[in-house]
């Protein structure tokens, strides 16, 4: 019995360490979520291919999707690469996003390369337009929630 007490105490005192540690960071949706969340916003995802980044050099394929998606007024498949970071690795993953956008624009040509930055999704493509731009990052900002 005295052991049964114990091993109920300490199991106590665990999950109490496990579920105190300071403020909770967001918890990144689902892949099902986010689309929902995007066609709420006038996007329509055509394809999504996950570990598929817009450049493979940099090692950012285990946090990338990459989408194909339209909007409304613009009805030609635009690429939308995004990618997931951890709430406390967010700001420190800028560098590699940097190093990427310019890989990325590089193989681009003259096509300018669009970035948004929503904690805690990076996101890029090229081509957008300005609806699908403001969608975006209203559907990424929701997400980030």
């Amino acid at each position: 019995m005295a052991v049964r007490v114990l091993l109920l105490a300490v199991a106590t005192v665990l999950g109490c360490i496990a579920c105190g540690s300071g403020s909770p960071s967001p918890t990144p949706i689902g892949l099902v979520e986010l689309r929902v969340l995007l066609a709420r916003n006038g996007i329509t995802t055509l394809s999504a291919v996950s570990g598929d980044s817009a450049c493979p050099a940099q090692s950012l394929q285990d946090n990338a999707l990459h989408l194909t998606v339209t909007t409304a007024t613009d009805p030609a498949p635009r690429d939308l690469f995004l990618y997931l970071f951890r709430q406390r690795y967010f700001a420190g993953t800028a560098a590699a996003m940097d190093a990427c956008v310019a890989d990325y624009a590089a193989s681009a040509g003259e096509a300018r390369v669009e970035r948004i930055d929503s904690t805690p999704y990076r996101a890029i493509g090229i081509g957008w337009s300005g609806e699908l731009r403001r969608a975006l990052e209203s559907a990424l900002r929701e997400a980030g929630r």
